[in-house]
């Protein structure tokens, strides 16, 4: 059996939180390895297109292309970034375990953790058609692209209250379409979400089909689950 490969510090995740990681432990001379993975190395921010909320960039940046720019930084100071999954982590004992899909073994002195998230979206064909173009999982991060235009936000929890509060600050109309009679969302913020006049709440009802041209979305197909009714809503 080959000897497991060692390094002083392993970053799991490869976007902006993984790679910052990267740079101050490279330049402290640690010969970090970042294993980003396979599925959405970079993260969610090379699944955006204009960045303009970040500093040093007056007239925005595209996301892939800033993630390439902090992979460049800090591979000139000496991070490797290897596309590899983790599968387990052993952090029972030191130097920490950590079982790999394509590289075996490593063993890790110190670990940092930068998964990040993955957004949760709906699974149709036509919403990853528009995504970036209309179709966003960030309100904060978009938000301000749709200024004075009606926009729908689908779901019923606390997180869909606060991204739809929070674009009521830009859109026109802003449309909750929930697949329930009744929101998750906590109390304090089911209060808040329904003491706003901009926001419009589509109970019983679902996103069949997301609508565009080559300009970007146009609307929603939604269903109304009881009465079984389809309608076009422009967003």
């Amino acid at each position: 059996m080959s000897e497991a490969e060692t390094r002083n510090v392993v970053i799991i995740g490869g976007g902006p939180a993984g790679l910052t990681a990267a740079l101050y432990t490279s330049r402290a001379m640690l010969d970090p390895l970042v294993l980003e993975g396979t599925v959405e190395p970079g993260g969610q921010l090379t699944t955006t297109t204009d960045v303009e909320n970040f500093p040093g960039f007056p007239e925005g940046i595209m996301g892939p292309d800033l993630i390439d720019s902090m992979r460049s930084q800090v591979k000139r100071f000496g991070a490797e970034i290897r596309a590899d999954t983790v599968e387990s982590v052993d952090l029972s004992s030191r130097p920490f375990e950590i079982e790999t899909a394509s590289s075996g073994t490593i063993k890790a002195k110190t670990l940092i953790i930068a998964t990040g998230a993955s957004a949760k979206y709906l699974g149709l064909e036509s919403e990853q058609k528009y995504l970036g173009r209309g179709v966003s999982a960030c309100a904060t991060c978009d938000g301000f692209f749709f200024k004075d235009q009606d926009i729908a936000v689908v779901g019923g929890g606390d997180t869909a209250m606060e991204e739809a509060t929070f674009l009521t600050r830009f859109g026109k109309k802003v449309y909750v379409i929930h697949r329930r009679d009744e929101l998750r969302a906590s109390r304090i913020m089911q209060e808040k979400a329904f003491e706003n006049d901009k926001l419009e709440f589509l109970w019983d009802t679902v996103v069949e089909e997301v609508l565009g041209d080559d300009k970007g979305v146009t609307g929603a197909r939604i269903k109304n689950i009881k009465t079984d009714e389809v309608t076009d809503l422009p967003v």
